[in-house]
């Protein structure tokens, strides 16, 4: 695991890094929150633009077994992409210092991609091509999510299942959607209230 970059910390203090090649994660310590963290390339444009709600959300997607305590893990690409020329920018939330750290496990063929959609209230909201779909403030006991699989399969979802479905993938339940085998046609989530989620998709150019 390699240190990219340390930013001071600070009250809603910015920070900015640069560094060449694309790493598969990227970790740090959030004993000091961060607001926002953005993550661009001069190739592909921004690829992942989060707030601190996303940002918890999506920590440790598909992370098999205990992350120690503080260490928040972001899945950014398929495995190591070279010939990438990354900026990292966020801001700070408090005094203390935060290390950025990259790892890959493996080469990869792309990057992942995460973008915001919010699902309005009773209105139905289809989604397709997806690695994975948070919605962390689902609420509602009659709030759903229906899946249309590959195989034509139909299962209608509440939060309990897409927690406990969750569980099968990672260490840390959430409410979330995984598609990672893509097998899922599509998703259509229903909320009684206009409800934010995280999507991650492979970035095709």
């Amino acid at each position: 695991m390699a240190l990219l970059f340390t930013a001071p910390g600070g009250i809603a203090a910015p920070f900015t890094f640069n560094f060449k090649n694309c790493p598969q994660f990227l970790t740090w310590n959030n004993v000091v929150p961060l607001t926002s963290l953005r993550i661009e390339t001069q190739e592909d444009g921004v690829i992942h633009d989060w707030i601190a709600a996303s940002i918890a959300a999506c920590n440790g997607f598909m992370v098999l077994g205990a992350q120690a305590a503080n260490i928040v893990q972001m899945r950014i690409a398929n495995g190591f992409v070279p010939g990438k020329n990354v900026t990292i920018s966020g801001v700070t939330s408090a005094a203390g210092a935060i290390g950025f750290y990259g790892y890959s496990d493996g080469f990869g063929t792309a990057l992942f991609k995460t973008t915001n959609a919010q699902i309005l209230a009773l209105e139905p909201c289809e989604f397709m091509d997806f690695t994975a779909i948070w919605v962390p403030t689902m609420a509602a006991v009659t709030d759903t999510c229906e899946v249309e699989y590959e195989s034509g399969h139909r299962q209608l979802y509440n939060i309990n299942d897409l927690v406990a479905q969750s569980s099968l993938f990672q260490e840390v339940p959430a409410i979330m959607l995984n598609n990672a085998n893509s097998y899922i046609h599509k998703a259509r989530f229903t909320c009684v209230a206009a409800t934010p989620s995280y999507v991650l998709t492979v970035l095709i150019k």
